[in-house]
């Protein structure tokens, strides 16, 4: 105990250290209860502070010590905070029999944007009256990822008969009779990857696979699909998303092999 006392006489004598750049300086040191106090200041938002010791002016460092409490986890920026050593139960007091005691503090900073998991319910729509229902799901920070699948509910475009082109004839100029029924198909599966541009703002863009298929019925039963209106193969996207207070929109263009072109949007939540 008295060289626990000999530390507190000379700790306002100390050349008490702060970390590089001024985030945070301690201000004072003092006992209470057998324990030292460390006060500081903090000029950012830190995730968590540790408290470092040195009995030798600063040339080596102990820590971060164990057995603290106070300001130590979330503590935001601003003055009179404070840190409770527990110093009899870390180590031998016999440690701090020099005026050549220091203490620092290290942080780790609170990130700019915390980490959002999302999940979206999304409808896209096309110049060919065409549209489709799916969802989103995806995590974003500074940098994040999602995937998406959008469908109409048919499977039409993988059996189909034959091809047609825009104004009906298929292979050799013959022209059917059709019914007027149509069938389409669109599908999309897609994986992408999102980047945070300002605090609500994020882009995004995809790649996957995706058909969309427009087909005519003759009237002997068989299924022709448009050539024009249809296309599969390479799905691309490229968009912006919006996160406010939990709630998240999102907008993007969709092409499928830059033959046709779609508008996506989405709603939902963010957690």
């Amino acid at each position: 105990m008295k060289k626990l006392f000999l530390l507190i006489c000379c700790v306002f004598g100390l050349s008490l250290l702060a970390l590089s750049q001024q985030s945070a300086r301690v201000v004072n040191a003092y006992s209470q209860n057998e324990n030292i106090i460390v006060e500081y200041d903090l000029d950012v938002n830190a995730e968590y502070v540790e408290l470092f010791v040195s009995v030798d002016g600063g040339s080596t460092w102990r820590g971060p010590m164990s057995r603290v409490s106070g300001d130590t986890r979330d503590v935001p920026a601003g003055m009179n905070h404070r840190i409770e050593w527990r110093v009899l139960e870390e180590y031998g007091t016999d440690l701090f029999e020099s005026d050549q005691v220091r203490f620092k503090l290290n942080l780790k900073l609170l990130e700019k944007w915390r980490k959002e998991t999302f999940v979206t319910a999304n409808v896209a729509g096309s110049v060919a009256t065409q549209y489709s229902f799916g969802f989103s799901i995806g995590q974003v920070k500074h940098f994040g990822w999602f995937v998406s699948v959008m469908s109409n509910g048919s499977l039409a475009g993988f059996n189909y008969d034959g091809d047609c082109d825009g104004d009906g004839f298929i292979d050799g100029g013959y022209l059917p009779y059709y019914t007027g029924k149509v069938s389409k198909m669109r599908l999309s599966l897609m994986g992408g990857a999102m980047m945070r541009v300002i605090d609500p703002l994020c882009v995004r863009v995809g790649l996957g696979y995706g058909n969309r298929t427009l087909l005519w019925e003759t009237e002997d039963g068989r299924m022709f699909r448009n050539k024009p209106y249809s296309s599969a193969g390479l799905d691309l996207s490229a968009g912006l998303q919006l996160h406010l207070q939990g709630f998240v929109f999102s907008a993007e263009a969709v092409t499928t092999r830059f033959q046709t072109m779609e508008v996506k949007i989405g709603f939902g939540y963010a957690f």
